[in-house]
């Protein structure tokens, strides 16, 4: 079945597979989990299956059907997301949902509206997508995937059926990064580290960059204590800005934008130093290169105080999945920092 393509996800798999089984498929599914983890694969996944013209139920992958669904072009296969250049999904784009799905399938069988990004929903988009849950049309299957049901109303919640993502093992990144993307042991070993179980993390990853973008860091982080605001203000720039998939080792820009938070550097080194606190030298795992800076980070500091400037980092990052100013939100966690190093 298409869905032995999915790895490291077997709860939830399973529970998809059960309800096929018994055919007790629910009308809408939420399927939460953090980024990069397979919840948009799975959605596909399921698609194919519903939509497979030559094995209805079970999918095949090759035919007409699960190809258009793979390359999103099925024309009862609805996909939603915010439009380029907004930050949220609108009542206009819900009510536009609404419309086609109160057409007829053009292939007479059951529409599958992925909604991808759902914590993204503004209030009036929640409210009118409830509308929808509460009378869903008998050909449709919603799949909403979210990193944060926490921005989702408790009514739309209700409504559907929650699957949760787990972050992938760390060998499965590892092995994923090498079988399916090409990476060679080393460099698969190194991304995996930083993927916190997001295979999606860690391709978007490219190696030189994130090198540089890693050296940056901890000399900007080494500088917190005492630094005068016009730094931190420059540091939190760095922070919140896009990845350009560009080293500073090459003179060719590659097409496209890296995604990802440099925060995860910031979050990382905290942990870090947490560990080093906790356990020693042999705590560390992702900074062994620089376990000076780690130790020299950790002087003074007591396992409260480092739990503390982790919370920070987390509740930051936490805050901007919620829409938070980002410049403004980073000055003041860097402030923050900046005065409890001192």
């Amino acid at each position: 079945m298409l869905f032995d393509n999915i790895h490291g996800q077997e709860s939830a798999i399973d529970t998809l597979r059960h309800a096929l089984a018994s055919d007790r498929l629910g009308h809408a599914y939420l399927f939460t989990g953090p980024a990069g983890v397979g919840k948009k694969r799975a959605a596909l996944a399921l698609a194919q299956v519903l939509l497979c013209e030559d094995k209805p139920h079970a999918g095949c992958g090759v035919c007409s059907g699960c190809v258009s669904v793979a390359a999103r072009t099925h024309p009862d296969l609805i996909v939603v997301m915010p439009a380029a250049g907004k930050r949220d999904v609108t009542i206009d784009q819900v009510r536009e949902l609404q419309r086609v799905l109160g057409l007829r399938s053009v292939r007479g069988g059951k529409k599958v509206v992925v909604l991808d990004d759902a914590h993204l929903l503004n209030p009036a988009a929640q409210s009118a997508l409830l509308k929808i849950l509460e009378e869903p049309p008998g050909d449709a299957l919603l799949l909403l995937l979210t990193v944060n049901s926490a921005t989702l109303s408790r009514p739309l919640l209700s409504r559907c059926q929650q699957v949760r993502f787990a972050a992938l093992p760390f060998p499965v990144v590892e092995e994923l990064l090498v079988q399916e993307h090409g990476k060679d042991p080393a460099t698969a070993h190194a991304l995996a580290l930083y993927s916190r179980g997001s295979i999606g993390r860690a391709v978007a990853l490219d190696p030189q960059v994130f090198t540089e973008e890693r050296q940056y860091a901890v000399k900007e982080f080494q500088q917190l204590r005492g630094a005068p605001f016009t730094a931190l203000t420059h540091l939190a720039e760095w922070l919140v800005a896009d990845r350009v998939k560009k080293s500073a080792a090459s003179d060719q820009p590659n097409e496209g934008r890296a995604s990802g938070e440099r925060l995860e550097i910031m979050l990382s080194w905290y942990e870090e130093v947490l560990r080093y606190l906790l356990l020693g030298q042999a705590g560390v795992v992702r900074y062994q290169d620089c376990l000076p800076a780690v130790a020299e980070a950790a002087a003074g500091l007591d396992v409260p105080d480092a739990l503390r400037q982790l919370t920070l980092v987390y509740d930051t990052i936490q805050a901007l999945g919620r829409n938070a100013n980002r410049q403004l939100a980073v000055e003041d966690l860097l402030i923050q920092l900046a005065a409890r190093a001192r």
